[in-house]
């Protein structure tokens, strides 16, 4: 596993900030002002794709849709990290147990009704190597 470093998730001249494409893993997005992180989300296959659509437009059939279209896109931070599609199913749920981010209401309660998750796991997310960007 590999990290990222906090960062926004656009450049100042508006390009996007991450190489993501064809990558597995987890983003955590985090607002500026509130200091707390909001979501957190994974791809098996794409994380470009899966993480910049919360900033786009979009909508789902099946699932509720979490984006900040609407809101100030230099307010968020995004931290990216990079594993196997496998353990990014895992990091998600461990990490959505361990922020609560208030945007991921539905998957809390699922991960919830779940058996929990011992935190030496969750401690070996902190053990990873952060990657410069």
């Amino acid at each position: 596993m590999k990290k990222s470093k906090w960062r926004p998730p656009y450049t100042k001249d508006g390009k996007t900030n991450f190489p993501l494409r064809k990558k597995s893993g987890v983003y955590l997005i985090k607002k500026k002002d509130l200091g707390s992180i909001v979501y957190v989300g994974f791809s098996g296959s794409d994380l470009y794709k899966t993480m910049y659509r919360h900033f786009q437009q979009w909508t789902h059939p099946q699932q509720p849709v979490v984006t900040y279209v609407n809101q100030d896109r230099n307010n968020f931070l995004v931290r990216v990290i990079y594993c196997t599609p496998k353990q990014a199913a895992t990091l998600e749920e461990l990490l959505i147990i361990k922020y609560k981010p208030t945007d991921n209401p539905q998957k809390l309660e699922l991960i919830a009704s779940k058996s929990t998750y011992q935190e030496e796991v969750l401690e070996k997310f902190y053990e990873a190597e952060e990657v410069p960007f």
